[in-house]
Order: C-alpha cells, then sequence, then structure tokens
C-alpha cells in the first residue's frame, strides 16, 4: 500500500475538501502512532495527520475531517454514533469510523476479528471495497 499523503498545519488548507469515506484515529496514549488521524477518501486517497507530536491543533483536524468532531470527545458510546457513520474499537487507544454503507459491506468480516487484527487489517479492506467503484457510485 502506498504511504498516506501528509497533512500539516502548513499545507492544510489544500485538504479541506476531502469526500471522506473512513477515518482512524489514535488517542494521545495509543498504541502504534499515537495522535495519528488516518483520513480516507471515496476515491481511495489515504491522508495521515498527527495533533499530538506536530504541533497541530484538533480543530485542524476537525476542518480537513469533520466527521471526526462528532467522534473525538466522546466515549466511542454506540448510543450517540452520529447519522451516517459506524465506529469500531481497533484496540489499545485506536478506532476506525466507517460510512454506514461501507461499514455495512464489511461488518460481518470486521466484527469477526479481534480489534488488534482489524488494526492491522483495515485499511487493505477499505482500499479492496473501494477498488469496487459501483460501491461508490450507487451512492
Amino acid at each position: 500500500m502506498e504511504e498516506p499523503i501528509y497533512i500539516s498545519k502548513e499545507n492544510y488548507n489544500d485538504y479541506l475538501n476531502l469526500d471522506v469515506i473512513a477515518f482512524s484515529f489514535a488517542s494521545g496514549g495509543a498504541q502504534g502512532t499515537p495522535g495519528e488521524i488516518i483520513v480516507v477518501t471515496k476515491d481511495g486517497v489515504f491522508y495521515s495527520m498527527n495533533y499530538c507530536f506536530d504541533n497541530m491543533p484538533i480543530w485542524i483536524c476537525y476542518e480537513v475531517c469533520p466527521p471526526l468532531v462528532n467522534w473525538f470527545s466522546r466515549d466511542f458510546d454506540k448510543e450517540k454514533e452520529p447519522t451516517g457513520w459506524r465506529g469500531l474499537d481497533l484496540g489499545a487507544g485506536n478506532y476506525l469510523v466507517l460510512a454506514e454503507l461501507l461499514y455495512n459491506d464489511l461488518k460481518q468480516d470486521l466484527l469477526e476479528m479481534q480489534p488488534c487484527y482489524r488494526y492491522q487489517r483495515w485499511k487493505n479492506m477499505v482500499k479492496s471495497w473501494i477498488s469496487n467503484t459501483e460501491h461508490i457510485t450507487n451512492n
């Protein structure tokens, strides 16, 4: 898989109209890369930004990925999921949020995995789903 496009506080204005279909975020103490937010667009491009180690305020991340604001500051409460989005625990302080259409197509496989395996496999699963363009054109 290709490296994601890096978004910083210097270049974030170039990425304000992304058509987000999925994103992950790591809490400040998460395993992996703490503070990393990975955004995936409908055209299959992956972007990365980090609110912990890049001196990048979280409000910039909200501007790049507006659905993030509904997820970041809560305890992943299933009762309060925003309409059109579904969340999954990736384990060790990492979380995944998928557009509902994408979630519905992948949930059987994702829910059968332990969170640590979801963490390892979600990017390839999303990329593979996007490569089947009928999903996106029918949305």
